[in-house]
């Protein structure tokens, strides 16, 4: 019994793990090394690899592969991918199933010879990845060479949850490396025809035309990976508690059973009741625990992501709506030592666009964690945010940010807020984040932005704007 708590409480620090590193690693092969290493610490996982499914063509890649026996392809070769008939790695992706096989039942398969690639385990797990529309990402996969080392159906449930897990994180490091391969193609295209711009001064015009209309699409496209990287965050943070709750519900289940056959049997203690007694009460405090903190990131999300996807003016409380963004960014401050203040007047109430005020604050934050508190090597810089609002005369709302972050220098600093800039090109920058933050400071707030900043002494951002905005007639209607 103690061993199986001692259990359930390392599959909740992974699980917590998973979420964190979903926050904080920009890179794929580092993401699933992490969760390798996490997954060592409940089963035999010295046999482990990931294939991820190329959306261009029916191609594979195994982007991660660690083996005691085989060595593993380039993570950058695409492999065909087989049929189910010839791979039990391309069956479980094409029948979107978990299996758990032995070395007699993969031989029994093919008639004694190999089915799949390189040595016959002796015994082989798979799950799915999925995305949220349960499209294949690709497969997870751990097995064993050794007949001592072998996986229970308690392994497979917890494989699978596991699974389940990582799928959310990897879709959104993979939405993340799509947008910056498409934003260096669009960047490369660009510069393309700004060098045929200048020997061709009759087509000024029209190009100038699709370069805007090619912005606007790649600040569209900005906007939707916000919300969609957001999205991702949202179904970690549930994923966690309810995943949890199931953990918890099965060890209790199998407790019960174990503790109706003592009783049955007559061999019923005090002892025994009594610690049957501790299993409920840790298992229904986890699981009050865990539904209460879903029901509350459910609800703090819905109205962020409602406010994101809209364009209406309402009535909202400042104060408690710049908790809301900041809940919804947990999954990216999670594990790191960056505290976040918030100074703001309980009864300061806007008439404006909530969701211009929730793109504009998760700029900043993602701005400070990304440039400000920039980790080096393994280790994440401490680190503090202050935001401040009150309300002016003349019914102006003057919102300060702040960090004590790394900052910029001057050159830096003046390209701030300019389209494609960026200085983590090729490391998932896009350059339209300060772009965003600036239009809709100015155009949908109908305020005033001012920076500051220095070299080592962080960056503080300087907003204005009405504390009340008027509805136009197709608003209002």
């Amino acid at each position: 019994m103690e061993s199986r708590l001692v259990r359930l409480e390392a599959v909740q620090s992974m699980l917590l793990e998973i979420g964190q590193l979903s926050a904080s690693c920009t890179d794929i092969t580092d993401f699933i090394g992490a969760v390798h290493r996490a997954l060592g610490r409940i089963m035999y996982a010295d046999n482990f690899y990931v294939a991820l499914a190329e959306r261009e063509d029916d191609t594979v890649r195994f982007v991660y592969f660690v083996d005691t026996v085989d060595e593993g392809p380039s993570p950058d070769e695409r492999l065909t991918l087989a049929s189910p008939e010839q791979s039990p790695t391309a069956w479980v992706m094409l029948n979107k199933r978990p299996m758990t096989m032995t070395a007699d039942q993969m031989r029994a398969l093919d008639n004694g010879r190999n089915w799949g690639r390189g040595s016959i385990p002796e015994h082989w797990m798979g799950c799915p990845l999925f995305d949220q529309q349960h499209v294949v990402l690709g497969a997870i996969v751990v097995q064993s060479h050794l007949p001592q080392h072998t996986y229970s159906k308690e392994d497979e449930a917890l494989f699978a949850l596991i699974a389940n897990h990582v799928s959310s994180a990897l879709q959104g490091l993979q939405s993340m490396d799509r947008l910056e391969r498409a934003v260096q193609e669009r960047t490369r295209a660009l510069a393309q025809a700004r060098d045929t711009l200048e020997a061709q001064n009759s087509a000024l015009a029209q190009a100038l035309h699709q370069l805007q209309q090619a912005q606007s699409e790649l600040v569209r496209q900005e906007k939707l990976a916000s919300l969609g990287q957001m999205v991702a965050g949202v179904a970690h943070e549930i994923n966690t508690p309810l995943g949890i709750c199931v953990t918890a519900t099965s060890h209790l289940v199998q407790e019960l059973k174990l503790t109706r056959e003592e009783l049955a049997e007559g061999r019923m203690t005090e002892d025994s009741l009594a610690a049957f007694f501790d299993v409920v009460d840790q298992s229904l405090r986890i699981m009050t625990t865990n539904t209460q903190r879903a029901a509350s990131l459910v609800r703090s999300f819905k109205q962020v992501a409602v406010d994101q996807s809209s364009d209406d003016i309402r009535s909202f409380n400042l104060g408690p709506y710049l908790n809301e963004v900041l809940l919804s960014l947990q999954p990216k401050l999670k594990g790191r030592p960056v505290k976040v203040e918030i100074d703001c007047p309980p009864d300061l109430v806007l008439d404006s666009f909530p969701g211009a005020v929730s793109q504009i604050v998760t700029n900043m934050v993602v701005n400070s964690l990304v440039h400000g508190f920039e980790r080096k090597g393994d280790v994440d810089p401490a680190g503090r945010i202050r935001i401040r609002a009150a309300l002016e005369d003349g019914g102006m709302v003057a919102f300060e940010y702040g960090d004590d972050g790394a900052g910029m220098d001057r050159d830096t600093l003046a390209k701030l807020f300019d389209p494609f800039f960026t200085t983590r090109r090729g490391s998932g920058g896009s350059g339209l984040g300060g772009h965003i933050l600036f239009n809709l400071a100015t155009g949908v707030l109908k305020g005033t932005l001012r920076v500051e900043s220095s070299p080592g002494q962080g960056l503080q951002y300087y907003l204005r704007f009405p504390q009340k905005l008027k509805k136009t007639p197709l608003q209002a209607g």
